[in-house]
C-alpha cells in the first residue's frame, strides 16, 4: 500500500507542478518529492529482501540504486535553482521541467522496485516520456531534434523490449499457472523453450541499450546529454543508466539457471566490446565537453557489461562500477554547467586555465577526471582491476588485451581535453568570473571524495550489499 501511495503522490505532485508558475513553490514541489523518496526509503530499509505485494519487492539491488537516485536527485534539484536564475528560465518552462523531473524520478523508482516483467516494461516506457520533457528544456532547434529522435528511437527500443516480453509469454504457455513475476519465471525457466528465452533476452538487451547508452541505440543517448541542461545529462548518465542495467539484470537473473547462460554471457560480452570500440573511436575526435562525458559514460557502461558477462567476481565488479560511476559522472556534468556559465562555450578549444579561474570547480574537474580514468585512490580502480582479474581467470587473455588497449585510447582522449581545460593557459579577458558557485562545487566534490573513500576503505556495508544482491546468480 505504501508503494502505491508513493506513486499516487508522485502523480499528484507532477501534475500540480505543471500548473505552478511561482518559482519558489515550483522548486518546493521537487524537494517535497525528494522528501517522499526519503520517506519511502525509511519504509523500504526494514523490509529489505521481502516481497511487498504482487508487483513490488524490496531487494538489495533495487535499494542500492534507489539510494543513488536520492543522492543524485537532491544535488540536481539544488543545481537547477542556480540554473534557473542564471538562464532566466521562463516560469512555464521551469514548471514543465519540474513536472517532468518528478515524473521521471517516479518512473525510475518503479523500474527499481517492481517484481513483475510487464510492470518493469511499463515503467521503463514512462522514463522515456519523462526524459523527453527534460531534454527539450532549452527550446532550441537542436533540443527539439534531439527530443523527437529520443522519443522515436527509444520507442523503437521499448517496442523491441515489449516483443521480448511477448516471447517470454510464448515460452510461458508451455507451463500452467505461470505469471510474469521474476520469482515465478526464474523457478520455471528450466521448463521453458530456450529458443524463446534467447529471443526474449536479445530483444530486451537491444531495446534497453538506449537507456544504458550501448550499441545499437546509443546515438540518441549521446545527443540527449549534449543538448539538455547539465543536470539532465547527469541523470541520464547515472540513474537512467542504472535503471537500464537493472532491467537487463532482471531478465538475466531469471534465465541464469537455464542452458542459455553461456549464450547470454557471450551476448553481453559482444555488446560491451563493440560499444567500447565505438566509445574509444568517438572520444579521439570529439571537442564538445558534454559529448566527451557522454561517450565516457558509454565506455563505462561497456565495461559494466564486459565485467558482468564474466560471471562470478565480474558480477560484483559490474555493480560496484555502476555505483561509483553514478557519483563521479553526475558531479562532472553538474560542473559543466558552471563551466558553461563562465566561458559560454562547451568546446574545449574555448576553455582553459579553469583551475585558476574557478579553483574549486577546477579541482572538481581534475579529481573527477582522475576518478573516471580509475587512478588511485579512486574506487573505480578496484572495480576495473576486478574486471581484468575475472577476464584473466576465465582465460579471456585476448579480450583483456583488447579492453586494455581501448581503455588506454579513452584515457588518452580524456586526458588531452581535460588537462587542457584545467591547466592550459587561455585568454580569460572575456569570461564571466561570476559564473562559479562554490556551494555547488562543494557538493560535487563531496560526491567524488565519496568515491575516493570507497576506494581506500572499501566499506563493509557496500561490499555486503553487493554480495547480497548477486547471491542468487551462478558462481
Amino acid at each position: 500500500m505504501i508503494v502505491y501511495l508513493f506513486f499516487v503522490a508522485t502523480a499528484l505532485l507532477s501534475g500540480t507542478s505543471y500548473f505552478i508558475r511561482n518559482r519558489n513553490l515550483s522548486h518546493g514541489l521537487v524537494f517535497a518529492h525528494i522528501a517522499l523518496l526519503l520517506g519511502l526509503a525509511v519504509y523500504l530499509l526494514p523490509n529489505l529482501g521481502q516481497q511487498l505485494d504482487d508487483f513490488f519487492f524490496c531487494d538489495q539491488l533495487g535499494v542500492m540504486f534507489y539510494i543513488i537516485l536520492i543522492i543524485v536527485s537532491l544535488v540536481s534539484a539544488i543545481h537547477y535553482i542556480t540554473f534557473v536564475i542564471d538562464r532566466d528560465v521562463r516560469p512555464a518552462v521551469q514548471a514543465l521541467h519540474n513536472a517532468g523531473t518528478i515524473f521521471f524520478t517516479g518512473a525510475i523508482v518503479g523500474v527499481l522496485l517492481t517484481s513483475h516483467f510487464g510492470v518493469l516494461w511499463a515503467f521503463m516506457e514512462a522514463t522515456t516520456l519523462g526524459a523527453s520533457v527534460l531534454i527539450y528544456h532549452n527550446r532550441t532547434s537542436e533540443s527539439l531534434e534531439a527530443t523527437w529522435k529520443y522519443l522515436f528511437i527509444c520507442s523503437i527500443g521499448i517496442a523491441l523490449a515489449f516483443a521480448g516480453v511477448l516471447f517470454l509469454g510464448l515460452a510461458g504457455q508451455q507451463v500452467k499457472n505461470v505469471d510474469f513475476t521474476f520469482a515465478t519465471i526464474k523457478s520455471l525457466s528450466g521448463q521453458l523453450n530456450p529458443l524463446w528465452l534467447k529471443a526474449c533476452f536479445l530483444l530486451v538487451v537491444t531495446g534497453f541499450s538506449a537507456k544504458m547508452g550501448l550499441i545499437p541505440l546509443f546515438n540518441v543517448d549521446i545527443d540527449a546529454k549534449d543538448v539538455s541542461p547539465s543536470q539532465v545529462g547527469a541523470s541520464l548518465s547515472s540513474v537512467l543508466m542504472n535503471a537500464g542495467f537493472v532491467a537487463i539484470y532482471r531478465f538475466y537473473e531469471a534465465f541464469s539457471t537455464t542452458a542459455i547462460l553461456h549464450w547470454m554471457n557471450n551476448l553481453l560480452m559482444i555488446t560491451g566490446l563493440v560499444s567500447l570500440l565505438f566509445a574509444a573511436a568517438y572520444m579521439l575526435k570529439v571537442r564538445n565537453v558534454k559529448r566527451l562525458f557522454a561517450y565516457s559514460s558509454m565506455e563505462h557502461a561497456s565495461l559494466v557489461m564486459i565485467a558482468f558477462s564474466c560471471g562470478g567476481l565480474g558480477y560484483f565488479a559490474a555493480i560496484l562500477h555502476l555505483i561509483m560511476h553514478s557519483l563521479v559522472k553526475s558531479s562532472l556534468f553538474f560542473q559543466v554547467s558552471q563551466m558553461h556559465r563562465i566561458y559560454n562555450s562547451k568546446l574545449d578549444e574555448n576553455i582553459g586555465s579553469y583551475l585558476r579561474v574557478n579553483p574549486l570547480g577546477g579541482l572538481v574537474m581534475l579529481l573527477g577526471f582522475l576518478s573516471i580514468i580509475a587512478m588511485p585512490p579512486s574506487g573505480m580502480l578496484i572495480s576495473e582491476l576486478l574486471m581484468f582479474q575475472t577476464l584473466i581467470a576465465n582465460n579471456y587473455w585476448w579480450i583483456a588485451l583488447i579492453v586494455l588497449l581501448l581503455v588506454l585510447i579513452v584515457i588518452y582522449g580524456l586526458a588531452v581535453r581535460m588537462l587542457g581545460i584545467v591547466f592550459l593557459k587561455k585568454d580569460t579577458a572575456n569570461i564571466n568570473l561570476n559564473g562559479s558557485t562554490n556551494f555547488e562545487s562543494a557538493m560535487q566534490l563531496g560526491l567524488i571524495l565519496l568515491v575516493f573513500y570507497i576506494g581506500l576503505f572499501r566499506p563493509e556495508i557496500i561490499v555486503n550489499s553487493i554480495n547480497l544482491a548477486i547471491k542468487s546468480l551462478p558462481a
